[in-house]
């Protein structure tokens, strides 16, 4: 059950999706969100190179400007999240945090059910488009689900499940299936890419799916439906099916670190978070 959600605020568009989304759960569920606005000073030392005496003068005087205008901008998100949420009645708490994004993240939620944030989020609100690889790795590190949104918002009625049997796809489906944030009537396509185009990999995949399957109707969901794709790029593939489908929304696994510039994900996870056209729901 969810009872807490938590939004992270960040000066992009997909934030106010975010906010909506948390909205719409919290009324659901009778639940209370919480908007979280960070002033990441240790993102702006970073920036900032200290040499001489009067490099370092003229560092304090840059980092208290650089300071002082993320502060700017973190009232402002919570001045906009508080209205947002007032005006349709959700319980709140607005919370704004000096320090390492990550950290403070990562420890607002511990006590959160749910956490939502824009795909576009990067903490920084100084400089907005520094990619800074928090939300990757907060995905990754974080003990609660995640649902990640773009600049549209949708009513989740279908879902679409890239299943492969491993461990982070597991958590993810029994993550979704435990909180059941939008029922059990939604539809849900549970899609898997063989690894090979033998009979017996394609035979293999779709034993997993049935796995799958059973679960869910374990679990009281009855519109289900499997599909098995050739061998191919499995990023490639899901997104393909994902753009031809148009699911509401898409649920990946949080695989682990397989290449120092993907922060946080394997190469499947890390391509879909960045390319995926909707709502990703990710659980660590």
């Amino acid at each position: 059950m969810i009872k807490r959600i938590l939004v992270a605020l960040d000066p992009d568009g997909d934030t106010p999706v975010a906010t909506r989304f948390a909205i719409r759960l919290a009324k659901r569920f009778d639940a209370s969100v919480t908007g979280l606005a960070i002033v990441d000073t240790t993102n702006i030392d970073s920036t900032i190179a200290v040499g001489g005496y009067g490099t370092e003068m003229l560092g304090n005087v840059v980092w208290s400007e650089m300071a002082e205008e993320s502060r700017i901008v973190a009232e402002r998100l919570l001045s906009s999240f508080k209205a947002s949420v007032e005006k349709v009645g959700v319980r709140h708490r607005d919370i704004k945090k000096h320090g390492v994004s990550f950290d403070l993240i990562i420890d607002e939620m511990n006590y959160h059910d749910l956490f939502i944030a824009g795909r576009d989020s990067h903490f920084f609100y100084n400089q907005p488009d520094k990619e800074t690889g928090t939300l990757a790795r907060v995905i990754k590190n974080g003990n609660a689900p995640a649902i990640i949104v773009t600049d549209e918002y949708r009513d989740v009625e279908r879902v679409m499940v890239a299943f492969d049997g491993s461990g982070p796809a597991a958590r993810t489906l029994k993550g979704f299936v435990h909180l059941l944030p939008y029922g059990k009537d939604v539809e849900i396509e549970l899609v898997m890419i063989a690894g090979g185009n033998s009979i017996d990999e394609m035979n293999r995949s779709s034993n997993i799916l049935k796995q799958a399957e059973v679960y869910l109707i374990e679990h009281g969901f009855s519109y289900i439906t499997k599909r098995v794709l050739d061998k191919g790029k499995t990023g490639e593939r899901i997104l393909n099916l994902q753009l031809e489908r148009n699911p509401d929304m898409l649920l990946l696994g949080a695989h682990s670190v397989s290449a120092v510039q993907r922060v946080a994900f394997g190469s499947t996870t890390h391509y879909l978070l960045e390319n995926s056209q909707g709502t990703l729901f990710i659980s660590p």
